[in-house]
């Protein structure tokens, strides 16, 4: 058990603006490695905080929530904040009961009563017991935290999800008070590399990606064809992580230490109540991912591992918690949400999750780019209607849809405007069998190719390089 006194020196360590207002960033260990890392990336994920309200900040880890938390920090004071207003504290691993204490016992600098706090709680799903009980507590009976604002960080959807009940009505009426921070998107993970292609590009709305104002974008951007197809090349094997993007940027290559950290976060958290062995993980990962093009067969997976189909339905979820896996419902015949009994498609959230066995051990199969391009148009579409919807509340949004010839369209959404999308990732003509089956499907659409563009006004479904069609949505 941590005493009070050493809380009191953690607290003092993790909070250096309270002695040095000024020039406490020049010496914090995480804006020391921002700075080392030479990307000049700031994901903006806490911006526009509203005082007084509760917010969450979810995502999988080694994806950058502690660097969000102190750049908004270091915006914060640069605003004017007091710096003694602001407290982070990091509880990965503490028990239920310590939240209480940190609040009402531990040492923190005065202020007077006029003036509220900023409590930023790194990594809360990891504390032990029912934490959201305990922050419940605190907002009903301190009166103090119960007008601050306050961040939550966490690597745990369902540990989340369920919190939001336990707070309903004591989170303040702020917007977006759950937001997600993941792997960087596409334009993001371009300009960084490449800075000389124009930052000034409009985005294309979701609505809008098949009509005249698309047709404009796609012609601005064909004299950047060749930057952005070799870029979406690279993001399709490197991914969205930062400490992967700086990796390319620096030396060129894969960070392999930064590929064993990941494979930590699988087995050491994700995989934390499994009872399958190292090996068997690696396995089971390998097959899961391999599968990702198709709608998953837990049952024939489990039977190809020789393990209980219930075993990849557990491991399944586990990754779905930690934001590391994502699901694409085959959409309903009449409705959209997903239809009854189907099986879903298992996306990974970034090329390097996906890969990762093969970058433990290259013996093991990669992922082909056909199919990495399918998973990162995905995530880009997802991550777009999720921004554009919040109100969506993690509900399916995006599908796969069957025809009625039983030929299958890879995105459907009622967020597209009519349109559907089917990944083909091909550099010659011969995008037209994808672009008959969504001809007889009724929608409007897009072949999402490697390369070929054909945009003609008049025609039903477009060809459209995916690297342009990301860049244009992120």
């Amino acid at each position: 058990m941590t005493s009070i006194g050493q809380r009191a020196q953690e607290l003092s360590r993790l909070n250096p603006w309270w002695r040095d207002p000024s020039r406490w960033q020049y010496s914090d260990a995480d804006l020391q490695e921002v700075r080392r890392a030479n990307l000049g990336y700031n994901t903006r994920a806490l911006d526009d905080l509203q005082e007084g309200c509760l917010y969450t900040l979810r995502g999988p880890r080694r994806v950058g929530k502690t660097v969000a938390v102190i750049q908004c920090i270091k915006q914060l004071i640069s605003n004017g904040i007091n710096p003694a207003r602001i407290i982070r504290v990091a509880v990965d691993g503490w028990a239920e009961k310590d939240l209480r204490t940190l609040v009402r016992v531990s040492t923190i600098p005065y202020l007077p009563t006029s003036e509220s706090r900023f409590w930023f709680i790194d990594e809360i799903t990891s504390v032990k017991g029912n934490w959201a009980q305990q922050i419940k507590w605190l907002r009903d009976n301190d009166p103090e935290f119960r007008n601050a604002t306050v961040v939550l960080t966490g690597s745990n959807a369902t540990s989340l999800t369920e919190a939001a009940g336990f707070l309903a009505g004591r989170r303040g009426r702020g917007k977006q008070l759950d937001r997600s921070l993941l792997p960087m998107g596409f334009r993001s993970f371009a300009t960084l590399l490449s800075p000389e292609i124009p930052l000034d590009f409009e985005g294309l709305s979701l609505t809008e990606l098949h009509g005249a104002q698309a047709q404009r974008l796609f012609r601005a951007m064909i004299p950047w064809l060749d930057h952005v197809t070799r870029l979406w090349d690279l993001y399709l094997l490197y991914g969205g992580f930062p400490r992967m993007v700086s990796s390319l940027k620096t030396d060129g290559r894969t960070d392999d230490s930064f590929v064993g950290d990941l494979f930590d976060v699988v087995s050491g958290d994700a995989f934390r109540n499994s009872r399958l062995s190292t090996i068997d993980e690696i396995q089971l990962l390998e097959r899961l991912w391999y599968s990702m093009a198709a709608p998953a067969n837990l049952s024939a997976i489990a039977k190809e591992l020789d393990v209980a189909t219930d075993t990849i339905k557990r491991h399944t979820e586990y990754l779905r918690d930690a934001f590391l896996l994502v699901s694409c419902p085959q959409k309903d015949e009449r409705r959209w949400v997903p239809r009854k009994g189907s099986q879903t498609k298992l996306y990974a959230i970034d090329p390097v999750i996906a890969r990762l066995p093969y970058l433990l051990n290259p013996i093991r199969r990669d992922i082909e780019p056909s199919i990495l391009s399918e998973m990162q148009l995905f995530n880009t579409l997802r991550k777009t209607i999720d921004a554009d919807k919040p109100d969506l509340k993690g509900d399916a949004s995006l599908f796969y849809y069957r025809t009625k010839n039983g030929q299958e369209i890879d995105l459907v959404s009622e967020h597209f405007g009519g349109l559907a999308i089917e990944s083909k990732y091909i550099d010659s003509g011969n995008w037209n069998s994808a672009s008959r089956i969504i001809d007889g499907s009724g929608w409007a659409g897009i072949v999402a190719t490697r390369s070929v563009l054909d945009i003609e006004t008049d025609a039903n479904t477009w060809a459209v390089p995916a690297g342009m069609l990301a860049y244009l949505l992120d």
